[in-house]
């Protein structure tokens, strides 16, 4: 396994543990409708948190298990920012490891540099 699998492995285990810590991990899978949702980020059907466990999480772990090319960009962040322009607040620590999976997919730096 090379260094990138490795540390989106980390950031993806990171962004599970700090949902679990945080109490935003679920026990009830949502309803099949609201998981087929069409909009980006199931936006109309999902909260956040609800996405990241049962969307976005199960995916990439897909990706991983199936040995399967990793994406070359993840921009989850600026859909965190329209929230929070919209009023909904996101916990500090969870946007850091949101942040830490973006950076580790697309590998760049907090500059938007590519490290």
């Amino acid at each position: 396994m090379d260094q990138h699998t490795t540390e989106v492995i980390d950031a993806l285990n990171a962004l599970e543990l700090g949902l679990r810590d945080l109490g935003l991990w679920s026990d009830a899978r949502p309803e099949p409708e609201a998981l087929a949702s069409t909009m980006p980020f199931c936006y109309d059907t999902l909260e956040l948190e609800q996405w990241l466990q049962f969307i976005f999480l199960g995916r990439m772990r897909e990706i991983l298990e199936q040995g399967d090319r990793l994406p070359e960009s993840c921009a989850i962040i600026p859909y965190v920012e329209m929230l929070s322009g919209a009023g909904k607040q996101v916990h500090p620590t969870l946007v850091s490891l949101i942040q830490r999976v973006d950076w580790s997919i697309s590998g760049e730096s907090g500059s938007g540099e590519r490290i």
